[in-house]
């Protein structure tokens, strides 16, 4: 019969530097995880400001196509009811021919820090 020792057996289990470095790995696909989910959330909450400040742009260029051939000017005013955090301003311009006028509308928020805008620009001709 032949008797082993207790070190000749292979030894199971893991070493405590094994176990280190497979920790050390989780957590750094966790922080990367981490900060992608917070990544997504901000730009969900940057696309919804776009598509909110892209309605007022087509509310307000409505109205002045209601008008039919607007008059030169200026205007502005806040989102109201439906769009708090916003502003838009309108500027009607004449352009080289005559009958037709070009209207800028353009719109402004704030997120964070930053004056975030954008314009939407349509042309008008007299019918």
């Amino acid at each position: 019969m032949i008797h082993r020792n207790r070190t000749d057996r292979a030894q199971t289990g893991f070493t405590l530097l094994e176990v280190m470095i497979a920790v050390a790995i989780l957590a750094l696909v966790a922080v990367a995880f981490l900060r992608a989910q917070a990544s997504s959330i901000r730009l969900l909450g940057e696309s919804v400001q776009i598509s909110m400040a892209t309605l007022l742009a087509k509310e307000r260029m409505a109205e002045l196509e209601s008008r039919g051939f607007p008059a030169p000017g200026d205007s502005s005013g806040d989102g109201g009811e439906a769009f708090p955090s916003f502003r838009w301003e309108h500027k009607i311009s004449t352009t080289e021919i005559p009958d037709i006028r070009k209207a800028v509308v353009r719109v402004l928020w704030k997120e964070g820090d930053l004056q975030r805008s954008m314009e939407l620009t349509a042309y008008f001709a007299r019918r």
